[in-house]
């Protein structure tokens, strides 16, 4: 059929037939290709470092972070205990917390410990933040936290 006799029919024109291939460009040889290799290579190398300033970092400034965790956690539970806790237990609850630190700073804590204080926490400060903290609570986070304190009687 001729071009005419598609357009007499109402058919749309047909398209143009596929470009011929043309050869593969030759390749430079005073070019390399080596761009996105070292952009990959010092951006890998780039959170390296930075990861390894973070390890160096955390490991020498570990107990500036736990006293910091420690004093925000009490601060937080101090501030929201029941207006019928008793002076008694309110101290008993700062020496939990100072035992604790000492516990820290002595090097005798064991991941375990580190476990088991935050569950005392997290579980604390969840139950402050929905109001549901009580003088119950208050004497299981003490107890909880003298217990991590405690010398281990095994060593």
């Amino acid at each position: 059929m001729t071009p005419e006799a598609d357009q007499a029919s109402g058919l749309p024109p047909l398209p143009e037939p596929f470009p011929e291939p043309q050869a593969a460009r030759p390749a430079d040889p005073e070019r390399t290709r080596r761009g996105c290799l070292v952009a990959g290579l010092v951006g890998c190398g780039v959170i390296v470092v930075l990861f390894l300033v973070g390890l160096a970092v955390l490991a020498t400034q570990a107990d500036e972070l736990l006293e910091f965790v420690l004093d925000f956690s009490r601060d937080r539970i101090v501030a929201d205990l029941p207006e019928d806790v008793q002076h008694a237990e309110r101290q008993r609850l700062e020496r939990a917390f100072d035992s604790v630190l000492e516990h820290y700073r002595s090097g005798s804590a064991t991941p375990a410990d580190n476990r088991r204080l935050q569950l005392a926490l997290t579980d604390a400060i969840r139950r402050l933040e929905r109001g549901l903290f009580d003088r119950d609570d208050l004497r299981r986070l003490t107890e909880r936290l003298e217990n991590i304190a405690a010398p281990d009687p095994g060593g």
